[in-house]
């Protein structure tokens, strides 16, 4: 009997050390969203990106925390990113919809733009898998394992990829190839210009100078201006094709399949590919 009222006591405890827990959590949760509603963008991504390590969540709570990280992350500027959360809770909720009459437009957009990205992944992760199984070849893991099977990045081009090398690619929160394509770009095309006034200059000297002495020099000062001038222009145009296939490649479905084969002597197998 005794053993009896011992372990009642003990089952009593463990729930109610289960329903703090919750509590707790729901009460974080719901500070991060009193964040949010404050304006405190950041505050709501740093807070919601913690709550995620804490142990015993469960699967609505994770969506939950997602969705506010994406909010915060839209009111901050970063779309690409946020669209990483919202497939992040539709991973967890494939059905998952936010409401279209208290949601803003911004982030339905954003939203419906994750959609269709999720949508699509999956598609092509099925297709994958199923020509692995018609060429009678183990698939590893589950198709919802994308990160050991694929990794795809959808992005639009859009006009700032013809205006300036790197713009694109910061406006896809790429930031370091963004930053090293626009700096590049700054600096040759700078060069480029300045080179250009002072040819320009150096040229007029150079046609207006009646000294037979100082003609050489003259022209040899139009002439090296002028050779930086075409050195500037040209590695600016190197840099602005290499911005423009950066984003092409960006642009294209990049894949990573996994094969392996466990009845011959292959092993595994690496395949990468990427579709024009």
């Amino acid at each position: 009997m005794r053993y009896i009222i011992l372990l009642s006591s003990l089952f009593i405890l463990l729930n109610r050390d289960a329903y703090a827990q919750n509590d707790s959590i729901h009460i974080l949760l719901q500070s991060i969203e009193s964040l949010f509603n404050s304006g405190l963008y950041l505050n709501t991504e740093l807070e919601g990106r913690r709550l995620l390590e804490y142990p015993g969540l469960n699967d609505s709570v994770r969506a939950e925390i997602y969705k506010n990280i994406a909010f915060s992350l839209i009111a901050q500027g970063k779309t690409g990113q946020a669209k990483d959360q919202f497939i992040n809770l539709l991973k967890i909720n494939p059905d998952y919809n936010l409401d279209p009459v208290y949601t803003s437009p911004k982030i339905l957009a954003v939203f419906k733009e994750s959609q269709e990205q999720f949508i699509s992944s999956n598609k092509i992760i099925k297709e994958i898998a199923e020509k692995q199984k018609a060429n009678n070849k183990e698939v590893i893991g589950d198709a919802k394992l994308t990160s050991e099977q694929l990794s795809y990045k959808y992005k639009t081009i859009s006009y700032r990829t013809i205006i300036f090398p790197g713009w694109e690619q910061l406006y896809q929160d790429r930031n370091r190839a963004g930053s090293l394509f626009m700096g590049a770009g700054i600096a040759t095309l700078g060069s480029g210009i300045v080179f250009e006034f002072l040819r320009s200059s150096a040229r007029k000297d150079y046609l207006s100078e009646t000294d037979p002495s100082k003609i050489n020099d003259k022209y040899n000062t139009y002439n090296r201006y002028y050779k930086a001038e075409t050195i500037s222009l040209v590695a600016f145009a190197v840099v602005y094709i290499a911005s423009e296939v950066d984003v092409l490649l960006a642009q294209h479905d990049v894949s990573l399949v996994i094969n392996s084969n466990s009845f011959g002597s292959r092993g595994t197998e690496l395949t990468f590919t990427i579709p024009f």
